[in-house]
């Protein structure tokens, strides 16, 4: 489904910032001792917390609170963390109407680029929960297959979603979920977020979510008019049929997306355990954001705005 990085690929992104495997191992202590003291965090394994550690850019008190963050969100929000069964009919459902998958290579900036499209101008079978679920998955599996990249950059073609009613399910409620799932609860780097095939009600919709997206970000977000004027940034070949490219065809870069769901099912399963015990927490922490997700108070008696 991804092409493994070379030898030469893997020295030259650990090279952005390098580290010695002294200095790896140190930071590696440091919080493997911070974990000691957090009951309410899962276990969690040396590789993970490596990547965690080079993806934020060693900063350690980043990588705490992202930690955290990333093991909260997962008992916050069992409908999207939960029941993540790839097989299920429901599940099969929601990757006959979308498109959702991650383009085999890297960017010759060594950005894994991940593609979303729904394949039906059915606005029904749009489900924001589900699309979430999907896609949290597909990023968990990235994150654990792609030995290290340096971000991710996301495609949306807009070609099939025309009209008010698939827009309105992007309510504000939704995209607090979106952005605090992947710009504080998650260790990634968004490089770029491209939105193509661009039509007036889409456009209306796209201004009003930037808006939320804290400054830095609202430079990365990009309405292109065709996929045309994307192959000056990407070589073409990388891309998709449909988009000019010799990837493959969508539904078939989709369904192997979901067919390497499929070969880790136990995996995905094994992942809905993987989450905080919130009446393990110390109240003392200070590393909880108590703000993630628009939740306030100590973890224990939640309320959500």
């Amino acid at each position: 489904m991804i092409v493994p990085l070379t030898d030469v690929q893997l020295k030259a992104i650990q090279n952005f910032f390098p580290r010695s495997e002294a200095e790896i191992n140190q930071d590696l202590s440091i919080v493997r001792h911070w974990l000691d003291k957090q009951p309410h965090l899962p276990k969690t394994s040396d590789e993970f917390i490596k990547k965690v550690l080079f993806s934020l850019k060693y900063r350690m008190e980043k990588v705490k609170l992202v930690i955290d963050n990333y093991y909260t969100v997962k008992e916050i929000f069992p409908q999207i963390y939960g029941d993540l069964d790839p097989s299920t009919d429901t599940f099969r459902k929601h990757v006959e109407a979308v498109h959702m998958f991650p383009l085999p290579k890297l960017t010759p900036e060594f950005h894994r680029v991940l593609c979303y499209r729904m394949s039906t101008t059915n606005a029904k079978l749009f489900c924001p929960d589900s699309q979430l679920k999907r896609n949290e998955l597909m990023w968990n599996w990235l994150f654990d297959e792609d030995a290290l990249t340096l971000g991710d950059i996301w495609i949306f073609d807009l070609t099939n979603m025309d009209s008010m009613a698939h827009w309105a399910h992007f309510n504000l409620s939704f995209m607090k979920k979106i952005l605090k799932l992947n710009l504080d609860a998650k260790p990634v780097r968004i490089k770029r977020v491209h939105f193509v095939n661009i039509t007036p009600v889409a456009e209306t919709t796209l201004n009003f979510i930037k808006y939320f997206f804290p400054q830095k970000y609202k430079n990365r977000i990009l309405f292109n008019s065709t996929f045309e004027s994307l192959h000056d940034l990407y070589p073409i070949d990388m891309f998709p049929n449909e988009w000019g490219g010799k990837a493959g065809n969508l539904a078939e870069l989709s369904q192997k997306m979901h067919e390497e769901l499929i070969k880790r099912r136990s995996w995905c399963l094994a992942m809905e355990g993987l989450k905080t015990d919130s009446s393990k927490r110390i109240r003392q922490s200070k590393t909880a954001d108590k703000s993630i997700l628009g939740i306030e108070g100590n973890f224990k008696k939640l309320c959500v705005d």
